[in-house]
Protein backbone atom coordinates (compact mmCIF):
# COMPACT_ATOMS: atom_id res chain seq x y z
CA UNK A 1 0.00 0.00 0.00
CA UNK A 2 1.31 3.71 -0.81
CA UNK A 3 0.46 6.74 1.44
CA UNK A 4 -2.52 7.71 -0.05
CA UNK A 5 -3.88 3.97 0.85
CA UNK A 6 -2.72 4.36 4.18
CA UNK A 7 -3.82 7.52 4.68
CA UNK A 8 -7.74 6.48 3.22
CA UNK A 9 -7.77 3.26 6.00
CA UNK A 10 -6.64 5.66 8.69
CA UNK A 11 -9.68 7.48 8.15
CA UNK A 12 -12.26 4.90 8.55
CA UNK A 13 -10.91 3.03 11.15
CA UNK A 14 -10.48 6.41 13.20
CA UNK A 15 -14.14 6.58 13.42
CA UNK A 16 -14.39 3.21 16.06
CA UNK A 17 -12.50 5.15 18.43
CA UNK A 18 -14.40 7.19 21.38
CA UNK A 19 -14.39 10.95 21.07
CA UNK A 20 -11.67 11.29 24.35
CA UNK A 21 -9.06 9.08 22.46
CA UNK A 22 -9.93 10.49 19.17
CA UNK A 23 -9.28 13.66 19.94
CA UNK A 24 -5.83 12.71 21.16
CA UNK A 25 -5.11 10.59 18.66
CA UNK A 26 -6.05 13.15 16.05
CA UNK A 27 -3.69 15.67 17.59
CA UNK A 28 -0.52 13.66 17.56
CA UNK A 29 -1.53 12.48 13.64
CA UNK A 30 -2.14 16.09 12.92
CA UNK A 31 1.62 16.94 15.08
CA UNK A 32 3.60 14.05 13.34
CA UNK A 33 1.57 15.01 9.81
CA UNK A 34 2.64 18.89 9.93
CA UNK A 35 6.77 17.55 9.86
CA UNK A 36 6.87 18.00 5.96
CA UNK A 37 10.33 16.99 5.72
CA UNK A 38 10.00 13.42 6.54
CA UNK A 39 8.94 10.63 3.94
CA UNK A 40 5.14 10.42 3.88
CA UNK A 41 5.15 6.95 3.71
CA UNK A 42 6.88 6.54 6.62
CA UNK A 43 5.32 8.79 8.26
CA UNK A 44 1.88 7.44 7.52
CA UNK A 45 3.19 3.89 8.16
CA UNK A 46 4.14 5.12 11.57
CA UNK A 47 0.50 6.90 12.09
CA UNK A 48 -1.60 3.51 11.41
CA UNK A 49 0.89 1.67 13.86
CA UNK A 50 -0.32 4.48 16.48
CA UNK A 51 -4.20 3.96 15.45
CA UNK A 52 -3.79 0.11 16.00
CA UNK A 53 -2.00 0.97 19.44
CA UNK A 54 -4.96 2.80 20.62
CA UNK A 55 -7.47 0.88 19.25
CA UNK A 56 -5.72 -1.80 20.84
CA UNK A 57 -5.75 -0.10 24.21
CA UNK A 58 -9.41 1.14 23.80
CA UNK A 59 -10.27 -2.56 23.84
CA UNK A 60 -8.29 -3.43 26.86
CA UNK A 61 -10.04 -0.48 28.79
CA UNK A 62 -6.43 1.31 28.88
CA UNK A 63 -5.84 5.50 27.90
CA UNK A 64 -3.96 6.54 25.43
CA UNK A 65 -1.42 8.07 28.16
CA UNK A 66 -0.96 4.44 29.61
CA UNK A 67 0.51 2.84 26.45
CA UNK A 68 2.24 6.61 25.03
CA UNK A 69 3.28 7.62 28.65
CA UNK A 70 1.87 11.44 29.76
CA UNK A 71 3.90 13.60 27.79
CA UNK A 72 2.69 12.81 23.94
CA UNK A 73 4.91 15.89 22.48
CA UNK A 74 7.81 14.37 23.79
CA UNK A 75 7.04 10.99 22.30
CA UNK A 76 5.87 12.20 19.07
CA UNK A 77 9.45 13.77 18.96
CA UNK A 78 10.92 10.69 19.65
CA UNK A 79 8.73 9.41 16.64
CA UNK A 80 9.43 12.03 14.21
CA UNK A 81 13.19 11.64 14.93
CA UNK A 82 13.26 8.26 13.49
CA UNK A 83 11.30 8.95 10.59
CA UNK A 84 13.39 9.31 7.07
CA UNK A 85 13.41 12.18 5.37
CA UNK A 86 11.93 12.68 2.55
CA UNK A 87 13.31 11.60 -0.99
CA UNK A 88 14.57 14.74 -2.79
CA UNK A 89 12.67 14.45 -5.80
CA UNK A 90 9.26 13.65 -4.11
CA UNK A 91 10.07 17.12 -2.09
CA UNK A 92 10.47 19.12 -5.75
CA UNK A 93 7.73 17.73 -6.95
CA UNK A 94 5.40 18.64 -3.97
CA UNK A 95 6.78 22.33 -4.24
CA UNK A 96 6.42 22.35 -8.09
CA UNK A 97 2.85 21.36 -7.68
CA UNK A 98 2.49 24.10 -4.87
CA UNK A 99 3.71 26.85 -6.93
CA UNK A 100 1.55 25.82 -10.25
CA UNK A 101 -1.48 25.73 -8.33
CA UNK A 102 -0.66 29.10 -7.06
CA UNK A 103 0.22 30.64 -10.07
CA UNK A 104 -2.54 29.23 -11.71
CA UNK A 105 -5.06 30.92 -9.29
CA UNK A 106 -3.46 34.25 -9.27
CA UNK A 107 -3.68 34.49 -13.08
CA UNK A 108 -7.27 32.87 -13.52
CA UNK A 109 -8.46 35.50 -10.69
CA UNK A 110 -7.18 38.42 -11.99
CA UNK A 111 -7.58 37.67 -15.74
CA UNK A 112 -11.04 36.83 -15.29
CA UNK A 113 -11.64 39.70 -12.91
CA UNK A 114 -9.74 42.22 -14.90
CA UNK A 115 -11.95 41.28 -18.51
CA UNK A 116 -15.47 41.23 -16.22
CA UNK A 117 -14.59 44.83 -14.71
CA UNK A 118 -13.29 46.02 -18.46
CA UNK A 119 -15.96 44.66 -20.30
CA UNK A 120 -19.24 44.96 -17.85
CA UNK A 121 -18.82 47.89 -16.20
CA UNK A 122 -16.17 49.90 -17.99
CA UNK A 123 -13.29 49.86 -15.18
CA UNK A 124 -9.25 49.27 -16.16
CA UNK A 125 -8.40 48.14 -19.54
CA UNK A 126 -8.75 44.87 -21.40
CA UNK A 127 -5.37 45.02 -21.49
CA UNK A 128 -2.77 43.88 -18.95
CA UNK A 129 0.88 45.81 -19.42
CA UNK A 130 3.61 45.09 -17.42
CA UNK A 131 7.37 44.86 -16.83
CA UNK A 132 9.69 41.93 -17.15
CA UNK A 133 11.57 42.48 -14.29
CA UNK A 134 9.31 44.04 -12.12
CA UNK A 135 6.52 41.26 -12.74
CA UNK A 136 9.52 38.29 -12.25
CA UNK A 137 10.67 39.90 -9.01
CA UNK A 138 6.80 39.77 -7.77
CA UNK A 139 5.63 36.48 -8.71
CA UNK A 140 9.09 35.63 -6.59
CA UNK A 141 8.08 37.88 -3.63
CA UNK A 142 4.49 36.66 -3.82
CA UNK A 143 5.87 32.73 -3.69
CA UNK A 144 8.06 33.71 -0.73
CA UNK A 145 5.22 35.20 1.19
CA UNK A 146 3.44 32.01 0.45
CA UNK A 147 6.11 30.02 2.22
CA UNK A 148 6.05 31.98 5.07
CA UNK A 149 2.77 32.16 5.80
CA UNK A 150 2.39 28.38 5.12
CA UNK A 151 5.30 27.87 7.62
CA UNK A 152 3.30 30.77 10.10
CA UNK A 153 0.12 28.56 9.77
CA UNK A 154 1.89 25.12 10.87
CA UNK A 155 3.46 26.57 13.30
CA UNK A 156 0.27 27.82 14.67
CA UNK A 157 -1.62 24.34 14.19
CA UNK A 158 0.93 22.90 16.41
CA UNK A 159 1.02 25.33 19.20
CA UNK A 160 -2.78 24.61 19.69
CA UNK A 161 -2.14 20.95 19.79
CA UNK A 162 -1.56 19.22 23.38
CA UNK A 163 -3.07 20.94 25.11
CA UNK A 164 -5.82 20.23 27.71
CA UNK A 165 -8.32 23.35 27.18
CA UNK A 166 -8.19 24.20 23.47
CA UNK A 167 -8.36 27.21 22.01
CA UNK A 168 -11.43 29.73 21.78
CA UNK A 169 -12.47 28.94 18.05
CA UNK A 170 -13.20 32.49 17.53
CA UNK A 171 -10.07 33.37 19.15
CA UNK A 172 -8.35 30.46 16.38
CA UNK A 173 -10.54 32.28 13.81
CA UNK A 174 -9.58 35.75 14.34
CA UNK A 175 -5.73 35.09 14.35
CA UNK A 176 -5.93 33.42 11.32
CA UNK A 177 -8.05 35.71 10.04
CA UNK A 178 -5.53 38.14 10.65
CA UNK A 179 -2.48 36.37 9.25
CA UNK A 180 -4.80 36.68 6.19
CA UNK A 181 -5.53 39.69 6.10
CA UNK A 182 -1.83 40.73 6.03
CA UNK A 183 -0.61 38.95 3.23
CA UNK A 184 -3.59 40.03 1.05
CA UNK A 185 -2.59 43.15 1.74
CA UNK A 186 1.26 43.04 0.78
CA UNK A 187 0.12 41.13 -2.41
CA UNK A 188 -1.77 44.44 -3.01
CA UNK A 189 0.64 46.62 -1.69
CA UNK A 190 3.52 45.27 -3.53
CA UNK A 191 2.82 45.50 -7.19
CA UNK A 192 2.14 49.73 -6.16
CA UNK A 193 5.50 50.21 -4.45
CA UNK A 194 7.88 48.23 -6.64
CA UNK A 195 9.03 50.34 -9.16
CA UNK A 196 8.75 48.95 -13.09
CA UNK A 197 12.17 48.06 -14.55
CA UNK A 198 12.40 45.67 -17.68
CA UNK A 199 10.92 45.35 -20.95
CA UNK A 200 7.09 46.80 -21.25
CA UNK A 201 4.87 44.03 -22.43
CA UNK A 202 1.05 44.60 -23.22
CA UNK A 203 -1.08 41.22 -23.53
CA UNK A 204 -5.13 40.94 -23.30
CA UNK A 205 -6.24 40.63 -20.13
CA UNK A 206 -7.87 37.58 -20.97
CA UNK A 207 -5.13 35.84 -21.75
CA UNK A 208 -3.94 35.26 -17.81
CA UNK A 209 -7.04 33.35 -17.80
CA UNK A 210 -6.07 31.19 -20.57
CA UNK A 211 -3.08 30.56 -19.04
CA UNK A 212 -4.67 30.12 -15.18
CA UNK A 213 -6.63 27.27 -16.91
CA UNK A 214 -3.59 25.76 -18.40
CA UNK A 215 -1.77 25.59 -15.67
CA UNK A 216 -4.75 24.24 -13.42
CA UNK A 217 -5.00 21.59 -16.06
CA UNK A 218 -0.96 20.60 -15.68
CA UNK A 219 -1.79 20.64 -11.93
CA UNK A 220 -4.06 18.01 -12.41
CA UNK A 221 -2.38 15.86 -14.63
CA UNK A 222 0.74 15.95 -12.36
CA UNK A 223 -1.36 15.05 -9.52
CA UNK A 224 -3.24 12.21 -11.27
CA UNK A 225 0.56 10.62 -12.26
CA UNK A 226 1.49 11.18 -9.15
CA UNK A 227 -1.01 11.08 -6.37
CA UNK A 228 0.78 14.08 -4.78
CA UNK A 229 -2.61 15.04 -3.43
CA UNK A 230 -4.99 12.10 -3.35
Amino acid sequence: MNSKDIIKINNEMRERLTEENKAIYEDMLLYIRLNGNKSEQQTEEVLFELLEHVLQAQEEGKSVQDIFGDDLKKYCDELIAEIPGEKKSASVLFGTYVVINFLAIISFTFGTFSFAAYHFFNLGSDKFTFSIGSAITIALIYLLLLYIFIVLVLKWIKKSLFKDIKPNKWVEFFQLWIICMVLIGLFILIPILLPDFGKEVSIPVLSLTVVGVILYVIKLVLNKKYRITK
